[in-house]
């Protein structure tokens, strides 16, 4: 395992840590505990809002030292002021994305949207390589599950909404998802899902018209919820009505109790809808908590979008009151944030309360599209109170990675770090590194020589739709100031965030920096070399996969799929796929990937050799080991045997399947559960041939398979090998 300090993150110094003990999701405290003595695998809540701006929430916030918002003077978010009030406050918390997708991806991998290819919604999915904060979760032994919106990948194959779908609907579905970005939770280490592709609506989130019919009588908005591949609640089941925030709130505190009657700790993720549109009407939760007086200054719009935020904000407090009725809150960190600011379509009487004067909406990088609410919070370990240190949503992985004492199992690159000194020492501590961002939010009419061609797919399959740019912003700030660029870097404004948080006016510009203070020039200076090479070179390199690591030493003889720099894992493996060169795939599958129960295999990785006429005695792979899964596959149109196809990995192989039954008891190992045909027509051994099997060499890592290919069935052995980060016992 590797911490290198320059390309992820480091224990500050005086950072408080927690060292590994045995799993148990409820362990008792002493009343004098402090926070290295509380349990070091705390149960875990992470929430994220859509689109709620950072002056969305009544409880009041600190803009710059003096400048205090007192909180929205009609939204109503009490158990978010309470959660506030009980634990840590950012004033300073981003998202590190301006749109829903990049800052989700920034959420689940540590690392900025630039960095993994998740620039804007609808463009991409999450890559197979990439190393998920639930991946992690799960090597420490917790159950895992995600409730919500998930927006990183597609949930099915088959394009939704259907043609049926659209002459129901009259073309308005909300579906715009399925076929290309297959990427799903339960691709990425969760083990329960609960999950929309995008945004749905606030109230009845199956319907088109929330009084009418049902959803399979013409009503159906045209998206469904997965719970796994090509599973999906039926759009009728009555668990979908009502209010969407209570559906998945009911969710996961049923996924809580079945963690709990486990005995194991629970790492839940909970992506609200609201205030995402379309905001629907929760009269019931309007005449709760708003007098007919209030609701008489409304207009029909902010009745809609402010009972949608009051609604998530009480199903949040129904979740903390089950943590208190279990008696398992002290030992659960729950935070609370939003994907990004204030959506530019909301029709409110007055937009400018609900990001608290900042400039800028959702997709651009100014604080009003970047700046969101922000609370940590875990009785007993994180004192309450508020801090102005910045903090931003690729910090979580690091920072549970540090609350757990794990380091990161490679040396790819993180953009975030750990935030456990803020988190439980001093409030004012400074980052070690600066935030640095980058957005599809550049509509230039044409490209300029030299322009970036990132984003230029963004919004690809809805017609752009608004989302279609050239090149885009970049930004980069520190605890005070902020360089920015709107325009791919042809023109950069200086502001300081103390002094000026609305970015009115900026302190230099690259047109008169050179006129400022000597200070001030080497502030632009230092900011816009940073800015250029991490834009330039680091991620850059990140795009083409200098961070990923296949863990393959050597492979002669074999097409290499999911290699480095590509993300695409083949979607048929079954006997009618052939390919036209007599070489065989090797398929890098998943990493990091915890077995959730013992795996028979046919062999284990002791140095010998098996074929048709030496089979292999059998192996187990025991449930809770981490390991990467690789698939061989042959198949060639030319009838012709292989043989001594030598692949060499980085790490000890684990297991071998080999026959149709344990390749089948794997394929959960696979990467977008491609199709593999029927079971008989796989395996290495199926024909019980002596030119078909493999050795394994006294390295223990290297192994070299003979092939006899046929007409009928395909040659496939799928390859375990020990990851370097292991369960923790």
């Amino acid at each position: 395992m590797i911490r290198n300090v320059a390309r992820s993150f480091s224990h500050r110094p005086g950072a408080l840590v927690l060292g590994l003990v045995a799993c148990g999701c409820a362990a008792p405290s002493g009343e004098d505990a402090g926070p290295s003595s509380g349990p070091p695998r705390p149960n875990i809540i992470l929430m994220m809002s859509d689109d709620q701006g950072w002056g969305d929430v009544e409880y009041p916030q600190q803009l710059a030292p003096g400048d205090v918002f007192p909180g929205h003077s009609e939204v109503k978010t009490p158990e978010l002021r309470a959660m506030a009030a009980a634990g840590l406050q950012f004033h300073r918390m981003y998202s590190h994305g301006s749109n829903c997708s990049p800052t989700r991806s920034s959420f689940v991998t540590g690392r900025s949207p630039r960095r993994n290819h998740v620039d804007m919604a609808y463009n991409d999915g999450l890559r197979n390589l990439e190393l998920t904060i639930a991946e992690l979760a799960q090597t420490q032994g917790y159950m895992t599950g995600h409730f919500g919106k998930w927006h990183l990948g597609n949930l099915n194959r088959t394009p939704e909404p259907d043609a049926d779908d659209l002459a129901r609907c009259g073309g308005r579905c909300f579906g715009r998802s399925g076929g290309d970005f297959y990427s799903a939770p339960w691709h990425h280490g969760y083990e329960r899902a609960w999950a929309s592709p995008q945004a749905l609506p606030t109230f009845e989130p199956m319907r088109i018209d929330p009084a009418g019919p049902l959803p399979s009588e013409g009503n159906h908005i045209g998206a469904h919820y997965w719970t796994g591949h090509e599973q999906h609640i039926d759009i009728d089941s009555p668990t979908l009505a009502g209010d969407a925030s209570a559906i998945l709130v009911r969710e996961t505190t049923r996924f809580i109790d079945d963690a709990v009657a486990a005995d194991r700790p629970f790492f839940a993720v909970v992506w609200f809808h609201p205030p995402h549109s379309p905001h629907r009407l929760d009269q019931a939760t309007l005449d709760e908590f708003y007098s007919s007086e209030e609701q008489a200054e409304m207009n029909d719009y902010e009745k809609a979008y402010y009972s949608g935020i009051t609604a998530m904000d009480k199903e949040i407090g129904r979740l903390r009151a089950h943590l208190r009725t279990l008696g398992i809150e002290d030992d659960t960190l729950v935070a609370f944030t939003s994907d990004n600011g204030l959506s530019g379509s909301v029709r409110l009487d007055d937009r400018d309360e609900a990001k608290a004067g900042l400039r800028g909406f959702k997709g651009s990088i100014w604080e009003g599209g970047v700046r969101v609410p922000g609370i940590v919070e875990w009785p007993g370990r994180i004192p309450p109170g508020e801090t102005s240190t910045p903090m931003i949503t690729s910090d979580y992985l690091p920072t549970l990675l540090d609350i757990w004492d794990v380091d990161l199992p490679d040396s790819r690159p993180l953009d975030g770090e750990s935030m456990s000194e803020v988190l439980f020492g001093d409030r004012s501590a400074l980052r070690l590194g600066r935030l640095r961002f980058d957005d599809c939010d550049d509509p230039v009419p044409e490209r300029a020589a030299g322009e970036p061609e990132d984003c230029d797919s963004a919004g690809r399959g809805r017609g752009g739709r608004g989302l279609m740019r050239l090149g885009g912003g970049r930004s980069i700030l520190d605890d005070r100031y902020k360089l920015i660029s709107v325009t791919s870097g042809r023109e950069w404004e200086l502001f300081d965030l103390l002094e000026d948080p609305r970015e009115q006016t900026p302190v230099a510009t690259n047109a008169d920096v050179d006129s400022k203070p000597q200070e001030i020039q080497e502030i632009f200076t230092s900011l816009l070399d940073e800015i250029t090479t991490w834009y330039e070179v680091d991620t850059a390199a990140s795009r083409e996969g200098a961070d990923y690591d296949t863990r393959i030493a050597a492979a002669d003889g074999v097409d290499l799929l999911g290699d480095v720099g590509d993300e695409t894992v083949p979607g048929d493996f079954s006997a009618a796929r052939r390919t036209s060169a007599d070489r065989p795939e090797l398929v890098v599958e998943r990493q990091f990937a915890t077995l959730g129960e013992d795996l028979v295999v046919e062999s284990g990785g002791a140095p010998a050799a098996y074929d048709g006429g030496n089979s292999p005695p059998g192996a187990t792979v025991p449930a809770g080991t981490v390991v990467h899964s690789y698939l061989l596959h042959f198949a060639p149109t030319a009838t012709g045997d292989l043989n001594d196809v030598e692949i060499t990995f980085d790490d000890p192989i684990l297991g071998v399947a080999a026959s149709s039954e344990s390749l089948a008891a794997s394929d959960f190992l696979a990467f977008a559960n491609p199709e593999f045909g029927r079971s008989p027509d796989r395996g290495t051994l199926a024909g019980e041939s002596d030119a078909d099997g493999w050795e394994i060499l006294a390295d223990g890592a290297t192994i070299v398979i003979d092939l006899a290919a046929g007409a009928d069935g395909v040659d496939q052995l799928r390859i375990l090998t020990e990851a370097a980060l292991q369960r923790a016992q």
